[in-house]
């Protein structure tokens, strides 16, 4: 799989205006407020924001800077699957390669697949003392699980459970088939070419046992590298780290719509549904295609990537996820509203009875603010008068929306606008003025009749009406207004 799909990272670059300065204070706002709360000791904390592969933002406070390293648990499964997936790229491993084949001590369990202990679906239980335990190897501690360990009691397959135990069993099928020990395999594979000099998988003490899933330990400026890679598609500076192919496939839902009997998130109504790729959640989706994709540690260090906004964030705590998930929330939600989607918002331009929208492909039509099924084209031919707007849906999932074009084409020659008949303000939100004395009557461009009043009136409530297109007859008079949202 080593065809790189530039098209998928350019083409977010090669809609972008030129790169926008942006005003973090509300952000550094409210870290400083939340210092006392989430700040390990009440004083420490990062958070960095880079952009493509320029650092947009990064802060440090209390004493923490570029050169502190500390674990992050569960923030650990991103680059430990980012490294199995460069050995599936070059045929060491495949997602199908059955564990049994592999990890003889495990001969005694039901069959199951390396897919499934990569996604948490193996049947597996989350957790074990001798993925904990510093004393074993890594070879002896999934020896152990395969001979000792219980499964849950769901089959492989059939369910997802959260946890450390499937990826260890995974992080020794790498060692097993690639020869290296797992430090030297990441290293190798993953730590030279992204320079990585202060992370490694002894976060939580020297050991052989590397714990797979939550033993690492990193840099801030660090692990945003791992994510740069990650959001360009596997790339780095000039060296592809991953296959394009693969990137997208570890950001895939690789749940396959099992039961989620065992998240971290079962009582968190923000994130109790999200689904698993390789190492991370998906956070959200659109269109099909995983817009935001992270792996929060139990530590509260929370890492993830923005492919609409083109964005890697890395918030750098040590502190429960109860303790800073409130203050994270909030956080994301001001990068959102700080950076938009770098997308151009297409243009609708009117060639003779068509609507053309200025992208090729990925369009959705919309007519009065609804989806028109099946209008995906470039260019559409209105068969009603009234409000149209079209969306662009990138590659990538992410969606931005033209601004709204009122067409009156259909029927105009019956419908045109009689001189002495004056509507203000047009289009109008919430109430439009016209001079009626014998009342009026509104219709649809269909011609159905939507309301009437026989009194004299100079001021009409139109707040309650869809947004479109509508016509007015007073005093033998026709005129057209446009209802906005």
């Amino acid at each position: 799989m080593r065809q790189i799909i530039l098209f998928l990272f350019i083409s977010l670059a090669g809609q972008q205006a030129s790169r926008a300065q942006y005003d973090f204070t509300s952000v550094t706002q409210l870290l400083t407020d939340s210092l006392g709360v989430i700040g390990q000791a009440g004083q420490n904390l990062g958070f960095m924001i880079v952009e493509g592969d320029i650092v947009i933002y990064k802060e440090y406070f209390g004493s923490w800077d570029d050169n502190t390293y500390q674990p992050i648990a569960s923030g650990s499964k991103l680059p430990s699957m980012a490294l199995i997936m460069n050995l599936i790229d070059e045929g060491i491993l495949s997602p199908e390669q059955v564990v049994q084949d592999i990890l003889p001590s495990f001969n005694g369990k039901p069959e199951m697949i390396l897919h499934q202990l990569m996604s948490h679906t193996s049947g597996l239980p989350g957790n074990s003392a001798f993925i904990a335990n510093n004393e074993l190897s890594l070879q002896q501690a999934a020896d152990s699980i395969g001979l000792v360990t219980p499964m849950t009691m769901f089959d492989p397959g059939t369910a997802f459970q959260y946890g450390g135990v499937s990826m260890h069993a995974a992080g020794r099928m790498a060692e097993v088939t690639s020869g290296l020990s797992w430090d030297a395999l990441f290293q190798q594979r993953i730590g030279d070419p992204l320079g990585l000099t202060q992370t490694d998988y002894i976060g939580l003490g020297a050991t052989t046992n590397y714990r797979i899933a939550g033993g690492m330990g990193t840099t801030m400026p660090e692990f945003a590298r791992i994510l740069v890679m990650l959001l360009q598609y596997g790339r780095y500076e000039d060296i592809q780290v991953i296959d394009s192919l693969t990137v997208m496939m570890m950001m895939e839902d690789q749940t396959g719509g099992l039961p989620l009997e065992g998240t971290p998130y079962a009582n968190d109504p923000v994130r109790q549904d999200w689904r698993y790729g390789y190492g991370g959640w998906i956070e959200q989706e659109l269109n099909g295609r995983t817009t935001q994709f992270g792996s929060q540690g139990a530590f509260g260090f929370t890492p993830w990537i923005d492919r609409c906004r083109n964005i890697a964030c890395v918030f750098f705590t040590r502190r429960t996820l109860g303790i800073i998930q409130p203050t994270q929330t909030a956080l994301r939600a001001l990068v959102e509203e700080i950076i938009p989607v770098k997308l151009d918002a297409p243009e609708i331009t009117l060639i003779g009875d068509q609507l053309q929208s200025n992208y090729p492909s990925g369009n959705q039509w919309f007519f009065n603010g609804n989806a028109i099924p099946g209008a995906t084209a470039a260019v559409y031919t209105p068969n009603q008068n009234g409000v149209y707007s079209v969306m662009h849906i990138s590659v990538e999932g992410c969606e931005v929306s033209s601004d709204n074009f009122t067409f009156t084409g259909v029927g105009i020659a019956e419908t045109a606008e009689l001189p002495g008949l004056s509507i203000f303000p047009n289009p109008a939100c919430t109430s439009i003025d016209v001079f009626c004395p014998d009342g009026y009557r509104i219709y649809t461009p269909e011609g159905r009749l939507i309301r009437q009043d026989d009194s004299f009136t100079t001021r009409i409530n139109i707040s309650d009406l869809p947004q479109g297109l509508y016509f007015l007859k007073a005093s033998g008079l026709t005129a057209e207004f446009v209802k906005q949202d």
